[in-house]
Parts: C-alpha cells; sequence; structure tokens
C-alpha cells in the first residue's frame, strides 16, 4: 500500500490518504489536510458522502469547499466557533445543493475536523467519522458516534466486535444536508476544546477503516516508528486486507515530541508546593485566632 501524502507545520506532521476500497466503483470519501491562517494553524477533516454514487460524492465536495472557503474568509474570533460554523455553512450549502437535481435529493455527508495550531485542538463532529487521540501508546475515541449501534457501543452494551459487525452499524442520525440550521443552532454539531501534548498523534477516519480495524491494531500501527505517511498508507492497507467493502479515509495529525512533559511537571510541582504552603498558612493563621480568642475569653471572665 503507498503512503499517503505527508506535508510539514512547525511542531506539527500531517498526512491524508483516501481509497475507493475493494467493492465500491466510487470514493464519495474525500478529506482536508492543509495549512490555513498565514500557516500557523492547521485544518484536517474527513468527510464521507451519503446518498449513494453521484450524490455522495458531490456533498463531500462541497462540504470541503465550504469548510476551506469560510475559514480563509473569517480568520479572526474564537477558532472553535469558526470550526463549527464553516461546518455549518457547509450543511446549508448541501441542503441548497439537494435542490438542483433529482440525483442529489437526498444526498449529505457526516465528517470529523478539528483545528488545531500544535497546542489547542478544536474539533466539529456530525455523523459516525471519527477522531482518535493516540499518546504514550494509548488509543482513545474522542468523538461519539451519532448512531444507535454507536451509543450502545460507548456504554458497553455491544463490543467492539459487535458493534463493528452489527447490521444496523451504518445506520445514523445525525448528518449534513438534512436541513437548514443557523449558527447558533448548537444542539446538532458535536464539538470540543483541548490540549495536544508532545508526542500525541490524531486519527481521523470514515467509517471504512473503524468498520473493520479494531482500536488495538490501530495503536499498533500509529505506534510502529515509521513516518506518518506509511502509517496513513498501512491503516488503509489494513482495512483493505480485511475486505474494503466501503471507502477509507484516513487523515493523521502528529506533533513532534519536545520538552514539554517535563514543563508540564514543573509546573504541577510548583502548583502542589504552593498548595501545601496555602494550607499551612490557613492552619497557622486559624491557631493564632483560636488563641487569641481563648485569651480574650479569659481575661473577660466568659471561661
Amino acid at each position: 500500500m503507498s503512503a499517503g501524502k505527508e506535508t510539514r507545520m512547525g511542531t506539527l506532521s500531517l498526512a491524508g490518504k483516501t481509497d475507493v476500497g475493494l467493492v465500491r466503483k466510487n470514493n464519495e470519501d474525500t478529506f482536508i489536510s492543509r495549512k490555513i491562517w498565514d500557516g500557523k494553524w492547521c485544518l484536517a477533516a474527513v468527510i464521507d458522502g451519503i446518498g449513494g454514487y453521484e450524490g455522495g460524492e458531490v456533498a463531500s465536495s462541497v462540504a470541503e469547499h465550504e469548510i476551506c472557503s469560510y475559514l480563509e474568509e473569517f480568520k479572526s474570533g474564537n477558532p472553535g466557533r469558526l470550526l463549527a460554523e464553516a461546518v455549518n455553512s457547509a450543511n446549508n450549502a448541501i441542503f441548497e445543493e439537494r435542490k438542483t437535481s433529482e440525483v442529489y435529493s437526498r444526498m449529505g455527508c457526516v465528517l470529523t475536523a478539528v483545528l488545531t495550531d500544535g497546542k489547542t485542538l478544536y474539533t466539529a463532529h456530525v455523523g459516525d467519522t471519527r477522531l482518535y487521540l493516540a499518546r504514550k501508546g494509548r488509543l482513545v475515541k474522542l468523538t461519539h458516534d451519532h448512531s444507535l449501534v454507536g451509543y450502545r457501543e460507548e456504554i458497553g452494551d455491544l463490543s467492539e466486535e459487535e458493534a463493528m459487525n452489527h447490521p444496523m452499524r451504518n445506520v445514523i442520525s445525525r448528518d449534513l444536508g438534512e436541513s437548514l440550521h443557523n449558527h447558533d443552532d448548537e444542539n446538532w454539531i458535536e464539538t470540543s476544546c483541548l490540549p495536544i501534548h508532545s508526542g500525541d498523534i490524531l486519527l481521523l477516519c470514515s467509517d471504512g477503516l473503524s468498520d473493520l480495524v479494531t482500536s488495538k491494531e490501530m495503536c499498533g500501527i500509529l505506534f510502529d516508528g515509521k513516518s506518518l505517511a506509511e502509517r496513513a498508507g498501512e491503516l488503509i492497507g489494513k482495512a483493505l486486507s480485511k475486505g474494503g467493502k466501503d471507502n477509507v479515509t484516513v487523515v493523521l495529525v502528529e506533533r513532534d515530541r519536545d520538552d514539554d512533559e517535563n514543563e508540564i511537571q514543573v509546573e504541577t510541582v510548583g502548583h502542589k508546593a504552593l498548595e501545601r504552603k496555602t494550607i499551612l498558612l490557613v492552619l497557622a493563621v486559624s491557631l493564632i485566632a483560636a488563641a487569641v480568642l481563648f485569651f480574650i475569653l479569659k481575661v473577660t471572665n466568659i471561661i
């Protein structure tokens, strides 16, 4: 399997790749992996079209274009808010496009998108594409699948293997293009904000990967020491080796290792030392106040 395309941005490396798979004739997936805002931020997304053939491809293409265009036009403000607005703009553009042809009347897409400057991560998610965080040999899913099967897996009602093989695995409850939304409709786009640490790896993927490749297998590939582009290619190759029944798309974002962990540890130790000093000071003041009160009561013959 060929490696994905890899680029560098400061302390970040980016790699993305998509494959039609072994069963489908067309690829309704697309992805974004690029620098924005004067090259100081990274925009990454995996977009999975739905609605069949031309419709799914059009929807994912519209979403890609709208998200990039929106964020290039609006550069000031809260990055998380702007990312959510960009996704909302993509939703409305797809909704309007659905009116232009009977072929497109039921098209839509699901997506997971992130914005990061290498320190803070902002996310926006709709549907059953996924965002994982790989850190210190562990893999954690950061997004929630907007489906009943995904929910049952998350609460432990289904194992990962049972969910992967469930006949209703791909029945989703939320997608882009179904209805118009305002920018202040906050309930339908899942968002989050969290810090990125030294050595962190972000994995964005379509269900063509997560339906076939287990978390353990993903983790093994992500930490195998190869280049980021090679790891992206290996992830897709693993899905293809298991049948490649759907389009499969992967975007990886990795932060270089640095002294960040040592700095965090020092700050934590300093914070705890400050807490201990504060507790001792409060305790000393309380003892002095109690002694003074006892003296006053003694002198006034109250006790």
